[in-house]
């Protein structure tokens, strides 16, 4: 990699079969610090030598993504995985879908990432070694134990709050009303009606595969698996959810298989995690230096609206004068002539 004298700014790995042409060099052109970077025959011709190196791929490696790449987990480490499922942030992120913990290969799994830090890659490669016990890949894989990113938060005007971090995992969780018994430490100015809890935070961290289509689609975890690899682990545990229904399709992949599905679940050979190390697949990029910032914008409103209909005990309902028999005997016949009357 070139040094540009730049400071402000870190390696990455662009995986070129990842984005087409235009993307690419739209990229370079926004985000890249490379002094060179600005003859963009250069890059053209670089992604151009990628396409037809992938072109030759889907010929020799057609089965790559396609194996079975899934093992069970040794029983020395089943201790461990009910320490996961007791993590109340697991149990909310793939509650949802039907998953299970076990042993992956990484060599086939499916990246649809396109750029990863590889600073960040060489930091996590220093918590690895060659020697690593299994409990202690476990939970480099699977850390149920862990400290939230370094983060900032602050009130930046009257009704606008900022949440900013280093990591690109900083992000709005979810909007939940909350009842007066679940705020603890908060003195209000009166009695409390609700609370509209705004959540902002990071994912449950859990290196985790999808499995659609026959294949494994890495869903979280990418710097952790490109570690992991560079340091000669191929088979790892990972949480493993499974895809059948297409709404759960549209819920819980990536966003890139989303809008180019076919691209990475029936193509004869999709990008995979390995393709980050090919020098012929992947270009190095020195990227500014960004932090995560989440704004949050506080509107309020206040209307008048008709008052709903009170729900009265039936106990007090006015009740219907009763008709006698004899005076209903008389009403009929009287509804029957006026009916056939008319106007």
């Amino acid at each position: 990699m070139a040094d540009t004298g730049n400071q402000a700014g870190e390696a990455h790995r662009y995986l070129l079969a990842r984005s087409s042409l235009g993307d690419y060099l739209d990229f370079v052109e926004s985000y890249s610090l490379n002094t060179e970077d600005a003859n963009r025959k250069i890059h053209a011709d670089a992604w151009k030598a990628a396409d037809l190196h992938m072109r030759k791929l889907r010929e020799v490696e057609q089965n790559r993504a396609d194996a079975e790449l899934r093992s069970d987990l040794p029983h020395n480490l089943l201790p461990l995985v009910g320490r996961v499922e007791a993590d109340t942030h697991f149990r909310r992120a793939f509650d949802e879908t039907t998953w299970e913990i076990a042993m992956v290969d990484l060599d086939g799994v499916v990246a649809s990432q396109k750029l990863v830090s590889a600073e960040h890659v060489a930091r996590l490669q220093r918590k690895l070694s060659p020697l690593l016990g299994d409990d202690d890949l476990f939970r480099f894989c699977l850390p149920f134990e862990r400290q939230p990113p370094v983060f900032r938060a602050s009130r930046i005007d009257s009704g606008e709050y900022a949440f900013v971090s280093e990591s690109n995992d900083l992000r709005f969780q979810e909007a939940v009303l909350l009842r007066p018994d679940q705020i603890v430490g908060y003195d209000s100015v009166g009695p409390i009606a609700g609370v509209l809890a705004l959540v902002v935070g990071f994912g449950s961290n859990y290196l985790n595969v999808i499995r659609a289509n026959g294949r494994y689609v890495l869903g979280n975890g990418h710097h952790r698996a490109c570690a992991l690899i560079q340091s000669g682990y191929r088979r790892v545990p990972c949480v493993i959810q499974t895809i059948t229904h297409p709404a759960g399709f549209k819920v819980h992949m990536p966003k890139a298989i989303q809008r180019n599905g076919d691209f990475y679940l029936s193509d004869p050979r999709p990008p995979v995690v390995a393709d980050y190390f090919d020098p012929k697949l992947s270009r190095d990029l020195m990227v500014g230096m960004t932090a995560k910032e989440v704004r949050l914008l506080r509107t309020v409103g206040r209307h008048r609206v008709p008052v709903p209909h009170r729900i009265v005990p039936e106990a007090l309902r006015p009740r219907a004068p009763r008709i006698p028999v004899e005076r209903t005997e008389l009403i009929q016949p009287v509804l029957r002539v006026l009916l056939r009357a008319g106007p």
